[in-house]
């Protein structure tokens, strides 16, 4: 059988996902499977190196079974998955221990010495506004304070690791490498400055290629049914792909309302950084995107329906918003204080506490994305559970003051286009699109600012 398919696949944090495409871009089947951890609390989350190989070739015998295709089939594997998650690995490839977690948090002393050793130009050259205990350098480091680290041993970020059981060298790209937080979007290499602070070598984290240059496999390390000619593409991190999958431009951003908020924007092919609380790196094909999150956004919503309605029901919680009056006297909310008695600012009914609730999640991402400063694009994409609310992406179409159109794609159809799979960018459902309403945006545009003077008053 001549190897034909391409196998794109998203290394999520609460599942793994695969879509398999036929050489003409047909998707053709998917699977999917839950992330199984080790440990996962609110200070550690571990992962089963065995288990989450197992996990991926679940999701693969899914697919290929759906359709009665052998592993044979497939020339090529695409990658786009979380980053920050890694591993410790021998000379040879094998795992010495879990892989950590990007919501482990047990680095903090680290992360603060790295802090004081890299400065602000950690911004300047990883694309982080802020280096953190959950960034793959403090955690490395956390990992060779605590069991040591030979000179001969690597760290192994997720999907570069498995690529390598099957049969890739240990390769990355320049998408996820400076997300690690020891790679220069400026030098284009493994920083200096983040090597010597860290006492690991460049030899340790392998090699960096472009997102989308196929990577051959080995046999002596290819597992058993795939092609001699398979070939491993990586598609940087999950937002990027996916912005990738749908379009993405400079007057296209895309708003992702699923667990955090983000919005994700193309900046030009300057260098960063573009704002001083903005992740920004390489955009496929050239350019450098900018990326603004909050870290709650669906979750802040359910819990609000939980605590407003007693279940979460998403489509009840939107209708129970519609039908709030807009009054310069609704409470405000505030998503970074969910789950206490000071999410809400003010008192309402449940319909109006549901309404401040999208907005105020809405006003959270405007406020990250420069509030008053922001400028309108010509239109915006928009992706996630929260997405697909009618109600909420006619507000957030109000507040940014632009149409919204909801994105047809995802980040697995970003990593297969980037695999050179001729996969059409899905037509925009545009009978589904918002635009903005003028009095509407007025009313938002007069209760954003007593909304930031209640963020800043905490």
């Amino acid at each position: 059988m001549i190897p034909t398919h391409t196998l794109a696949t998203d290394l999520g944090s609460t599942n793994f996902k695969v879509a398999l495409f036929d050489s003409a871009g047909e998707r053709l089947s998917e699977g999917s499977q839950p992330l199984p951890y080790l440990v996962r609390t609110n200070t550690r989350a571990e992962l089963d190196p065995t288990a989450v190989m197992e996990c991926f070739m679940a999701c693969v015998r899914e697919a290929l079974q759906a359709v009665g295709l052998p592993a044979a089939a497939i020339h090529r594997i695409a990658f786009t998955s979380q980053a920050q998650t890694f591993c410790v690995c021998d000379e040879a490839g094998g795992p010495l221990g879990p892989f950590l977690s990007w919501t482990d948090a047990r680095a903090e002393e680290e992360a603060k010495f790295l802090r004081d050793e890299l400065g602000s130009d950690y911004h300047a050259h990883t694309g982080w506004p802020r280096l953190a205990p959950s960034h793959t350098i403090s955690m490395a480091l956390w990992w060779k304070k605590n069991h040591g680290l030979r000179p001969t041993d690597r760290i192994v970020l997720l999907p570069s690791f498995v690529a390598m059981q099957l049969g890739a060298a240990h390769t990355s790209d320049n998408n996820l490498a400076p997300m690690s937080g020891f790679f220069s979007n400026r030098q284009r290499t493994w920083w200096d400055r983040a090597l010597t602070a860290s006492g690991i070598a460049s030899s340790q984290l392998g090699d960096v290629v472009p997102m989308g240059q196929p990577v051959p496999t080995s046999s002596r390390s290819r597992p058993d049914g795939f092609s001699s000619g398979l070939e491993i593409v990586f598609a940087g991190n999950d937002h990027t792909a996916g912005a990738f999958g749908c379009g993405c431009a400079p007057q296209r951003p895309v708003l992702t309302l699923g667990t955090a908020g983000v919005l994700y924007r193309l900046a030009g092919p300057d260098l960063g950084p573009f704002s001083e609380a903005s992740l920004w790196g390489p955009f496929p094909g050239g350019g450098y995107y900018d990326l603004v999150v909050i870290s709650h956004a669906c979750s802040a919503l359910d819990w609000a329906d939980s605590f407003l309605f007693g279940t979460v029901d998403s489509p009840r919680f939107a209708a129970r918003a519609g039908q709030a009056i807009p009054t310069q006297n609704l409470p405000f909310f505030y998503p970074n204080r969910w789950g206490t008695d000071e999410a809400w600012q003010g008192e309402g009914t449940p319909e109006e506490m549901a309404f401040s609730t999208m907005e105020g999640i809405l006003f959270a991402l405007l406020h990250a994305a420069g509030g008053e400063a922001f400028q309108p694009p010509q239109e915006m994409i928009v992706l996630g559970g929260g997405g697909r609310l009618e109600f909420w992406r006619q507000m957030a179409a109000d507040i940014f003051r632009c149409p919204l159109q909801p994105g047809a794609a995802d980040g697995l159809t970003g990593a297969a286009r980037l695999a050179h799979c001729p996969v059409p960018t899905p037509p925009m459902a545009t009978n589904s699109s918002c635009s903005p309403r003028p009095q509407q945006s007025e009313f938002f545009r007069t209760r954003f600012p007593a909304w930031r003077k209640g963020l800043e008053a905490v």
